[in-house]
Formats: structure tokens, C-alpha cells, sequence
């Protein structure tokens, strides 16, 4: 899988201020590699919703089933991270890494206008996975999703994969679309591009 790239100046950003969208189908790997970003980068902000899931499952009794309180997870995620976002950058830098399936194209072109507006400099990552792939992800996890939900995604996926590895996403400035073995080492590329690291080796 080959990383694309794609700059375009599309807002006025302060050195370091950039907002990054982890997209991909779910169990494409975007949880997992947002976990050792937010690990070996700790100065960066990371906004997972398998972090928002985990501390709700904390309130709620052990017999509710994830399926009863997924809405309420997704929602709190969702307005945890616009209001991340609308905040802007701290102190006029700063780096906020999103989880998302951005498999729409009306939703990305969303989170994208509202971070340029905010003052970020938007980045697109895609996790780039097979069906099977996605699925054995899925289960690994302990939790699968509802067959109807991923095959949207899983259509919007195929019908954009080629469009977004050339590419092709509007307002966003940059555009990667890496395997998942890669995701790691693509968005610790952008997290650094951005507040350079020094002293550390990379990894």
C-alpha cells in the first residue's frame, strides 16, 4: 500500500496546528494505532471513541449489553471532538488526532471545513484494509458490528478508495491512504511534521 500525499494550501494554520482525521472501515485498525500514537507522543491530543466507549462500559452495569449504549458512545465521542475542535489550537499550535470512519463524503468535507475554520490545518488518513481483513479486525476486538452498518461503509469505501488515493478529498490539505501495518508509522510522520520531535529516535 502506498502512502499518497497531497498538499493544498487551503487555510492560513499556525506552524504545528493540525487537526488529523484517522478514517477506514470498522476494524480496519484506526483504534490500535491511535493508542501507541497517543503512547509514544504524549504531548499530542488523541480522541478515540474506543476511549469514550471504554469509560461508559465503567458506568453502567456488566449485564447491559454494548449494543444498548453504542448510540450514547458515539454521540459523546462526536461532541467531544467538535468541541476539541471549534476550541482551536492551544496557545496557536498544538496537534488533535480524531477517530472517525469518514467513509462519507458529506462528513468529511464537515469535519474539514469546521477544523479550517477553527484555525487547524486539516490531514486526512485513511486505514486501507481488505473485506476479510476488517472483519477478522472486528472480531479480535470483541466487537462486531451490525452486518448493515459495515456494508455501508464497506460500499462508500470501495466507491471512494481510488478518488482518495489520488488525493482527492475536498478541503483537506493533505490526503494519506496507507495498510494498516503503515498507519502507525504515517500518522507519527504527520505528528511530527508538525511539532518536530527531538531527542527520540523514531520508531
Amino acid at each position: 500500500m502506498t502512502t499518497v500525499a497531497v498538499e493544498r494550501s487551503v487555510v492560513r494554520a499556525p506552524r504545528g496546528a493540525t487537526f488529523v482525521l484517522v478514517g477506514g472501515v470498522p476494524g480496519a485498525g484506526k483504534s490500535t494505532a491511535l493508542a501507541r500514537v497517543a503512547g509514544w507522543r504524549p504531548g499530542v491530543r488523541v480522541l478515540d471513541s474506543e476511549v469514550a466507549r471504554r469509560d461508559l462500559r465503567g458506568r453502567v452495569p456488566g449485564v447491559v449489553p454494548y449494543a444498548v449504549y453504542r448510540p450514547v458512545v458515539h454521540v459523546r465521542h462526536l461532541a467531544g471532538v467538535v468541541r476539541a475542535v471549534l476550541r482551536g489550537p492551544r496557545d496557536g499550535a498544538g496537534v488533535l488526532v480524531v477517530h472517525d470512519p469518514a467513509t462519507s463524503r458529506v462528513r468529511r468535507w464537515w469535519w474539514a471545513c469546521l477544523a479550517r475554520r477553527a484555525g487547524w490545518r486539516p490531514v486526512l488518513v485513511m486505514v486501507d484494509v481488505g473485506r476479510g481483513e476488517a472483519l477478522s479486525g472486528q472480531e479480535a476486538r470483541g466487537r462486531v458490528v451490525r452486518s448493515r452498518a459495515f456494508e455501508r461503509h464497506w460500499r462508500r469505501w470501495e466507491a471512494q478508495r481510488a478518488e482518495l488515493a489520488r488525493g482527492a478529498a475536498a478541503g483537506w490539505s493533505q490526503v494519506h491512504v496507507v495498510g494498516r501495518s503503515q498507519a502507525v508509522s504515517a500518522l507519527l510522520g504527520v505528528v511530527d511534521a508538525a511539532v518536530p520531535v527531538r531527542g527520540r529516535g523514531a520508531r
